[in-house]
């Protein structure tokens, strides 16, 4: 993503309470300022004089109360294990450098289940992301055709094949693939990667789980 896209906030947390840090958080936005997205560089996180759950809980609500899509950069990895143990949010990235930062994608969603479907299409619409859905695995590799994709996230059970057989057809593509089913014992992880998939996700998976497979695969 272009540094102009981006609005570049630093926190530091050493010897101060969450209320603090987070009053400093919102004084950053008592100021009108350019850029699509916020990355927030939090510093010196094992030094806070508080609870870090309880901070990382009010900074998560901050950006989604105000529907503001955010990056969470923490070098220690601290915020990332307790953003997935809070189950994620459509809102907010947590990563450990700049570098893993997500652009938006074009992604292609292949899932048979309308609630399923609609489930994912808007997670990844409302983190940002340009979606296209298809219900089959013909349908699907249709669509790969017509366009290119940065990721396809394809249902390994579908009602004309499996998700194997797709990824079959779309290896010369190189188009980065995430399997997703609740019957993935089915195959093994050496069937996967044989198949050209970067990750698989076991449904029925937390918002987190979507999005740390996002930044995961190449795009």
């Amino acid at each position: 993503m272009p540094a102009s896209m981006n609005r570049k906030i630093r926190l530091d947390c050493e010897g101060k309470t969450a209320p603090e840090v987070l009053q400093g958080l919102v004084l950053e936005f008592k100021t009108p300022k350019n850029g699509r997205r916020v990355i927030l560089l939090v510093e010196n996180v094992g030094k806070i004089n508080d609870s870090l759950p309880r901070l990382l809980r009010q900074v998560l609500d901050f950006f989604h109360e105000r529907e503001i899509q955010a990056a969470i950069v923490d070098p220690t990895g601290c915020a990332d294990t307790l953003f997935r143990t809070l189950g994620g949010s459509v809102h907010v990235q947590v990563c450990r450098s700049e570098s893993e930062v997500l652009s938006p994608m074009d992604i292609l969603v292949v899932e048979d289940t309308p609630d399923s479907l609609d489930f994912v299409r808007t997670l990844l619409e409302t983190a940002g992301h340009r979606v296209a859905t298809a219900t089959t695995g013909a349908e699907a590799i249709r669509a790969c055709e017509s366009r290119s994709f940065d990721l396809v996230l394809l249902d390994m059970v579908l009602p004309d094949t499996d998700g194997m057989a797709v990824a079959t057809r779309l290896a010369g593509r190189k188009v980065p693939l995430i399997a997703m089913s609740a019957y993935l014992d089915r195959w093994t992880p050496g069937d996967f990667r044989r198949a050209g998939f970067k990750r698989e996700l076991r449904k029925p998976f937390k918002v987190a789980d979507l999005l740390a497979a996002l930044v995961v695969s190449p795009h």
